[in-house]
């Protein structure tokens, strides 16, 4: 039972510049290291563990100071994580203006205890906005032990895809990325002997399915060294060596094109504007006349544009975040010439995938400490929650963009080109019903089995 020990503690304080800026009284309960103890019983708790906390959010108002301090340690959530930053939210989302009308109120108590002073030095995971291959290396080097105790088996990190199985008994997160690798191997109509290219390729996951599934041959390409590593470990377990291939490439430098399909799996949100561009130029370049390409991409909407400039995003996470707009990417793949064929909305699978992800982290957080610190650990318990809540707040999207590069038009401009694509609906196994075999059918490795449409 949560008591009330004092009335006019930081906890107080806090619960009142917190009450003033969302509107609405507290759903959860505050402690602070003067003891003072207020808000609701609920079970969870927003905990001050000591003075650095308030200095961090006078000295930085809003989001940044509040990350800093939550990474820093000098902040504590206990209890329901995503219950109470769904209505921290608030406050982050107030305005300077708003925020500093409100931290002024909070002055004069924070003079009476002696925690002000000069600001603090940030936590070292804090980094700059940049981009390319030191952005990717910020997020994406944490370890290999470390993604393999948050994303699991599948070792995919993207957005899986829950349909029908969410409702089913036992249907967990690897079957739900599996569901998701099968969708994309489906909506590429990926056959026996077919080249594969995958863009930002990660651990190799979605190579492995198509070549073990689809019996095609694959090559893909990442900055990230820790990435590729990997990746490359898993073919030779795997005995795939011969056919799926990793290299630690630039997409744009690619020299061995086209492909049979080409896929792009959420890396659309690490390029700038006119990165974008030339993403889908070189999806269209990059693909043979017939050939399907999948565009798996993490799409800003319009309430979430605040989000493109957030500090705890772009110091802490993403130093390179950029959410393109998916009518812009339609719009830019048609005057590529790609022919669209089907956009497909993912948004409440990221956030199925989201949660999934953070409950992992939670049920194993001591030896996530172990393996990259307790600073890093509460950067992803933080990422976790506020994306959950910005997917089911309808602030970011997901989107499935499918294209085909039509056949060049010659002297008879009426020639059929294909067509009838129809969008598949994967089985809850997360594989094909018929698994194909890549080799005894009389094509030599990379020969295409037919048109993909």
């Amino acid at each position: 039972m949560m008591t009330r020990a004092r009335t006019t503690g930081i906890a107080h304080q806090v619960a009142a510049f917190l009450e003033k800026t969302t509107g609405d009284a507290l759903e959860f309960g505050i402690r602070a290291w003067d003891g003072s103890i207020v808000g609701a019983e609920s079970g969870s708790a927003l905990v001050l563990t000591g003075p650095h906390a308030v200095r961090r959010m006078l000295w930085s108002p809003g989001q940044l100071g509040a990350a800093r301090a939550f990474v820093a340690g000098d902040i504590a959530i206990e209890g329901d994580l995503v219950a109470v930053m769904r209505q921290l939210g608030s406050v982050m989302g107030s305005s300077r203006s708003d925020l500093a009308r409100a931290a002024l109120s909070s002055w004069r108590l924070a003079v009476d205890r002696q925690v002000l002073g000069p600001p603090l030095r940030p936590p070292s995971g804090e980094a700059r906005p940049s981009r390319g291959a030191r952005a990717v290396r910020h997020h994406y080097d944490v370890g290999d032990d470390f993604y393999r105790l948050v994303l699991g088996s599948s070792m995919v990190y993207s957005s899986a895809y829950w349909g029908q199985g969410a409702d089913l008994a036992g249907f967990e997160l690897d079957d739900a990325q599996s569901s998701k690798l099968e969708l994309i191997c489906r909506k590429l109509d990926l056959q026996p002997g077919m080249r594969l290219l995958d863009l930002g390729c990660g651990w190799g996951s979605l190579l492995l399915h198509a070549a073990r599934h689809h019996g095609v041959d694959g090559v893909g390409v990442t900055l990230s060294p820790n990435q590729a590593r990997l990746a490359t470990r898993r073919f030779q377990e795997a005995g795939l060596t011969d056919r799926l291939h990793v290299r630690l490439q630039d997409y744009r430098a690619v020299p061995d094109g086209p492909f049979d399909a080409v896929a792009s799996v959420e890396m659309t949100q690490h390029l700038s504007r006119r990165g974008q561009r030339e993403h889908v130029d070189a999806l269209a370049r990059l693909v043979v006349p017939g050939g399907r390409v999948l565009s798996h991409e993490l799409c800003i909407l319009r309430p979430g544009r605040r989000l493109l400039r957030s500090p705890f995003i772009l110091r802490y996470v993403f130093p390179d975040f950029n959410p393109g707009e998916i009518g812009s990417s339609v719009l830019q793949a048609e005057r590529s010439g790609l022919e669209v064929l089907d956009v497909e909305n993912l948004r409440t699978d990221f956030a199925l995938t989201l949660r999934a992800w953070l409950d992992r982290l939670e049920m194993r957080h001591e030896r996530a400490v172990e393996l990259v610190g307790r600073e890093t650990v509460a950067v992803w318990r933080l990422l976790f929650a506020a994306g959950l809540l910005s997917y089911e707040a309808g602030l970011l999207n997901l989107q499935h963009m499918v294209c085909v590069r039509p056949h060049p038009v010659k002297r008879r401009i009426f020639t059929p080109q294909p067509g009838c694509y129809r969008r598949p609906v994967p089985s809850t196994t997360g594989v094909s019903e018929k698994v194909p075999v890549a080799s005894g059918d009389g094509r030599a490795p990379g020969q295409r089995a037919h048109s993909p449409l």
